[in-house]
């Protein structure tokens, strides 16, 4: 029953929705940066496609970025509004999305996620596979439930944590949750369940997945209020892999 929903289980409701938008939709570019020349020009890869731009931004070799395209009256092409990718994203261990749907009926999903990814870990045949799990474990001991995973073939990133409501009553939970998503680019958000009404409130990076989202939300049931904003900041994760020394494996 919808009323009967934890914060979690309305995590995974919202995202099944967006997801679904997500396939759809295809309103950010996916870049790669592959060399970087003078006066902020640079080489860039765009699915099997290669090609010189100017960002209005400095930009990082190496690294993929959501980001809106324009033409110059000189035919140059222009990069603007980029946004860097969590590297948690932009690594290869995924999970279907029904690992988020079999989280949520647990009564510790974080403890019943943590013993999954050791089991894994003992059976990674790979540096790379290893390392990436290790990351899920240091986002978990950060109190952050790191998920990458895959939906309808595209992937994405979802992270969740508890949420402290002082001042309010007991009976308010509230779980904060970022999501990485390669059309709709990044979004962050707060559930919260007080005496059985839901609560959802997003905020994203870019305006034109504002305007998609506002329109395709209408449809979430079970909800008493759905606001959907942009953010006048970056989005970033909770929680991102970048520069951890642990990872930093040597052999």
């Amino acid at each position: 029953m919808i009323y009967a929903l934890t914060p979690m289980e309305a995590v995974r409701a919202i995202m099944a929705n967006i997801g679904r938008i997500e396939v759809n939709a295809l309103l950010q570019v996916g870049i790669k940066v592959l060399e970087e020349g003078p006066k902020r020009h640079y080489l860039i890869q765009m699915g099997s496609q290669t090609f010189q731009s100017k960002s209005d931004q400095p930009l990082k070799p190496g690294v993929e970025y959501w980001g809106e395209i324009t033409h110059t009256k000189e035919g140059i092409i222009h990069l603007k509004n980029l946004h860097p990718k969590p590297s948690l994203l932009r690594q290869e261990t995924f999970f279907d999305f029904e690992m988020v749907e079999d989280l949520a009926k647990k009564s510790h999903p974080v403890r019943h996620f943590k013993e999954h990814i050791l089991h894994l870990m003992a059976q990674s045949q790979s540096k790379e596979h290893f390392q990436n799990l290790t990351s899920l474990l240091l986002s978990m001991h950060q109190q952050i439930l790191s998920l990458p995973l895959k939906y309808e073939g595209r992937s994405l990133l979802l992270q969740m944590r508890n949420r402290s409501d002082r001042g309010k009553e007991q009976r308010s939970k509230s779980v904060e949750f970022y999501a990485a998503l390669n059309n709709l680019g990044p979004l962050e958000g707060v559930v919260t369940v007080q005496n059985h009404l839901k609560e959802v409130v997003l905020r994203l990076f870019y305006k034109k997945s504002v305007q998609w989202l506002k329109g395709e939300l209408l449809r979430l049931k079970g909800f008493e209020r759905v606001e959907v904003l942009h953010s006048s900041h970056p989005v970033l994760p909770l929680w991102d892999a970048e520069g951890s020394a642990l990872l930093d494996i040597k052999g």
